[in-house]
């Protein structure tokens, strides 16, 4: 899976990182918007990329809303 962050801010009050990532996998693109609850603030950009591959791969490992397999 290969992606760039577009736009990430983190929310402290909530430890919600707000984030917007556009790439491709398996020869498909996509834009993803979403958060994801941190325990603490990710300071690096290097941070910010790991905590986003984190939430899209369990984004990517959901099932699909039709109920078949990807």
């Amino acid at each position: 899976m290969q992606f760039k962050v577009i736009s990430a801010y983190y929310v402290e009050a909530s430890r919600y990182l707000v984030y917007t990532a556009s790439g491709e996998r398996d020869g498909a693109r996509y834009t993803v918007s979403s958060r994801v609850k941190c325990l603490k603030e990710p300071t690096t950009p290097e941070r910010v990329h790991m905590v986003v591959l984190l939430a899209l791969t369990d984004q990517f490992k959901r099932p699909s809303p039709s109920g078949r397999a990807r």
